[in-house]
């Protein structure tokens, strides 16, 4: 049996940083190789996280790593995911799985073709606080669900856009505020309340008027459950505030910022609870990302990346299956058409 997986990086901006930190916290796991199709920026990248850099996606993926960190920008996921999949690589794929639900279902689908591992990028469940809160909701402490809610209103200056052109265009970004910032926020109403129904949305655009998409945008929902929500997410919220969501039930509720629980209010009170708030009152798990991207925590990653390396290892299941990749994805563009067609619509 292997006892040490192997992995490679493609990508080498931000996010490829913080993979390579979650990687070096994982016993039984390495960095091995790194791609970029610039070969000085993956060489200079080898050199600061100690593994090789590769000359071409072929010499990548032809090498013996057992997992692929897709990394680049967002509309460059499928040009990455779908060939390593082919290769046999299991896949750890950053949000969002793909610019478009049709996108995102190849990579899926290419995956259960081959026969390999897709663990979808959603480190805002692998949070202790999330992980708390879900079990309460499934346990019923809060009752009946009646309205949930998911807000994102950060904040980033103009220069995020123009310091890296391919932020704030639908080729490569798929979308805007929603499909890059709030889509962790997105994908937690899914984790806590179930799917949506159907939901109408509208966008604007209040501080960067040179994207080509949306910087601010507010939808309201129907959950399967009969329950409703909202989900609101911008950049232009000046200075930025804690991503929040609000759980609210017929017996109790909730409220977490970021990976924080700062309301604990379940039916049926015990002893665990008041350890619960106490915890989450000395800060509980990092967050952040409100005003400064490179300021998030890279706990997450580490979390769900173990995970995936014990699948790898040991044949475990994983929480965060390819699917829940491909239904955020979903939401998402369900949103961008309403936006764009003034309609609700309704969700498969």
């Amino acid at each position: 049996m292997k006892d040490k997986v192997k992995i490679g990086i493609a990508g080498t901006g931000m996010v490829a940083a913080f993979h390579a930190e979650a990687i070096r916290l994982i016993e039984h796991a390495g960095l091995e190789r790194v791609y970029d199709k610039d070969v000085a920026r993956a060489r200079a990248f080898a050199e600061k996280f100690n593994c090789r850099a590769a000359e071409s996606l072929e010499d990548f993926l032809g090498s013996d790593i057992d997992i692929v960190c897709v990394a680049t920008p967002s509309g460059l996921h499928g040009c990455i995911a779908v060939p390593a999949a082919r290769a046999r690589k299991h896949i750890f794929c950053e949000k969002p799985l793909e610019t478009t639900l049709e996108k995102a279902r190849e990579i899926h689908n290419e995956c259960i073709k081959n026969n390999v591992l897709l663990s979808p990028v959603f480190p805002a469940r692998y949070s202790a606080a999330a992980r708390t809160a879900r079990e309460a909701v499934r346990a019923g402490r809060f009752g009946e669900p009646v309205l949930i809610g998911a807000s994102v209103r950060w904040y980033r200056k103009p220069e995020y856009y123009a310091e890296s052109p391919w932020r704030g265009t639908w080729a490569l970004d798929g979308g805007g505020a929603l499909m890059n910032q709030g889509i962790h926020a997105a994908d937690l109403l899914r984790y806590f309340n179930g799917e949506i129904d159907e939901l109408s949305a509208n966008t604007a655009n209040r501080l960067h008027k040179t994207i080509e998409v949306e910087d601010t945008l507010m939808a309201s929902l129907r959950f399967r459950n009969g329950s409703l929500g909202y989900l609101e997410s911008s950049t232009a919220c000046a200075p930025g505030s804690k991503r929040k969501i609000t759980f609210s039930g017929t017996r109790g509720g909730f409220v977490l910022e970021d990976d924080c629980l700062t309301l604990w209010n379940p039916a049926d009170e015990t002893p665990d609870d008041e350890s619960i708030r106490e915890w989450n009152r000395s800060g509980g798990n990092p967050g952040g990302g409100a005003g400064d991207p490179a300021s998030i925590s890279c706990s997450g990653h580490h979390s769900q990346l173990a995970e995936l390396v014990r699948a790898v290892l040991r044949g475990s299941p994983l929480e965060t299956p390819g699917i829940e990749g491909v239904k955020t994805v979903e939401l998402i563009c369900a949103a961008y058409e309403s936006a764009r067609t003034g309609k609700t619509v309704r969700l498969p």
